[in-house]
């Protein structure tokens, strides 16, 4: 890792994000030389700590601690924490009751969930927690052997992580300082490949990041069209990263992408070494639990719980990501015990088929409804249906009758259509529930269409899993 970079670009230009993170890095080296039974008995301290912090100084934690008759004394890392799980809905609803008070309001910094197919969610860490997480994501970066200040192209589909219009100082830190540009992908047509292309040609990036299916994309259009440079690390996020694609993804670059695991809402906590066994979740940041939940043909399906050891300001304890995976039973060649899991089954998404042969990514529009829904009142959950090239159906959940539903279905369609670039033919139903995937994620896009015939759909579209229970 780049000393000059994490000791004083970084620092500098994004001290809110990166304050004192040379101290942070050294905290998680340390962490990482000690034995196994020095990391576990150091990730039960962690634990206990926040646990007594959160039943100190948040109400709702408070009474679902003395409910369940627990103390963080009690704490076994042989058996699940007796406590309720956290879902979204409890954030919804109980927003205020689940900040802690001993963090002044200054000293916290509001985020929100990524929305697929439920109103996103406001959220907030304190300071110091946007900043540990930014020090465990650039070890995970390095993990794979990308370094802070090394050459890379990030594939995104997030806008709102974008500067959409940079000032210069801003593009001197990103493009020249840190070596970094990010190429947006709300649509993945020919002609947004070949820009890329030729962005990635003149680049000619170490790194490679992006999202999985675009990403996929991406390395079928450069199969097609020749490719002059190679990457020396690939890195997919953000979506599932099927076998099929992970597959190909090798044979166009010649090298094994790696796999990071995170959210909006505990942050970057997974990735893959280089061995590529599955996904290892640091110990240092966070404490999972697999809750088994059913049986597929890769064996148990387990609801990822999370407890964020690093957030002090709205403590997550025992957090439902909303993601399902499998585990191995096999150890990691690299002889860490991390928590490993084999698989992540969740965020099933697909995309919108275009006339032109182009896909608008789910995970795209799924950024499009955060940015929509921010301060909806009416609608709680969504659907998207592709019928035909023309036609798109939308299903809806309502959470409270009134004008605004109107006003907000009418959002939707338009911000849809946007993405599209062309005014779909829209249906709407109005149902009590959306049905989840056997896999127990719900799908905010599903295409009835057959996969165009081009060189880079294909890999847009999802690997459905099955699961039975």
């Amino acid at each position: 890792m780049s000393w000059l970079h994490t000791h004083l670009v970084m620092p500098l230009a994004e001290s809110d994000r990166y304050a004192g993170l040379p101290a942070r890095l050294r905290s998680i080296r340390r962490f990482e030389r000690m034995s196994e039974k020095e990391q576990r008995n150091e990730q039960k301290l962690r634990l206990q700590r926040l646990l007594q912090h959160a039943y100190d100084t948040v109400p709702y934690y408070r009474q679902q601690f003395d409910q369940a008759g627990f103390r963080a004394s009690d704490v076994s890392m042989n058996r699940p924490l007796p406590l309720p799980v956290l879902t979204r809905d409890h954030l919804r609803n109980a927003a205020a009751l689940l900040l802690s008070t001993a963090c002044k309001l200054d000293n916290l910094r509001m985020a929100a969930s990524s929305g697929t197919t439920s109103t996103p969610i406001t959220f907030y860490r304190d300071v110091d927690s946007v900043r540990d997480k930014g020090a465990l994501k650039l070890t995970l970066d390095g993990w794979s052997g990308f370094k802070a200040g090394d050459s890379v192209m990030m594939l995104w589909g997030a806008h709102r992580d974008l500067a959409m219009e940079p000032n210069w100082r801003w593009r001197l830190y990103e493009e020249v300082l840190m070596r970094q540009t990010a190429a947006p992908c709300g649509i993945i047509n020919e002609e947004i490949l070949e820009r890329f292309r030729l962005r990635y040609e003149k680049q000619r990036p170490k790194v490679l990041y992006g999202y999985s299916t675009v990403l996929a994309a991406f390395a079928s259009y450069l199969q097609e069209r020749g490719m002059r440079h190679r990457p020396e690390i690939v890195i997919a996020t953000a979506e599932v990263l099927s076998d099929q694609n992970r597959r190909f993804l090798q044979s166009v670059f010649g090298i094994k992408p790696f796999i990071y695991y995170g959210s909006r809402d505990v942050g970057m906590i997974g990735a893959e070494c280089p061995e590529h066994e599955g996904l290892h979740f640091h110990p240092w940041g966070s404490y999972v639990e697999f809750d088994p939940i059913g049986q597929s043909p890769d064996g148990t399906v387990y609801r990822l719980l999370v407890t964020d050891l690093l957030n002090y300001g709205q403590p997550f304890i025992r957090y439902d990501t909303g993601d399902c995976v499998t585990l191995t039973e096999q150890s990691c060649s690299c002889g860490s015990w991390f928590p490993l899991v084999r698989q992540i089954l969740g965020r099933v998404a697909d995309g919108i088929v275009l006339a032109d042969g182009g896909i608008v990514p789910g995970v795209t529009i799924g950024c499009q409804m955060t940015s929509l829904r921010q301060n909806f009142r009416a609608i709680s959950q969504v659907q998207v249906v592709q019928k035909s090239h023309q036609h798109l159906h939308l299903r809806y959940v309502l959470k409270e009758s009134g004008t605004a539903e109107s006003q907000e279905l009418e959002s939707i369609c338009d911000g849809i259509d946007a993405l599209t670039q062309h005014r779909m033919q829209w249906t709407l139903e109005k149902v009590a529930d959306i049905p989840r995937e056997v896999s127990g994620k719900l799908r905010l896009c599903i295409s009835e269409m057959q996969t165009p015939i081009s060189a880079y759909a294909p890999p847009l579209q999802s690997e459905k899993q099955s699961v039975s229970f």
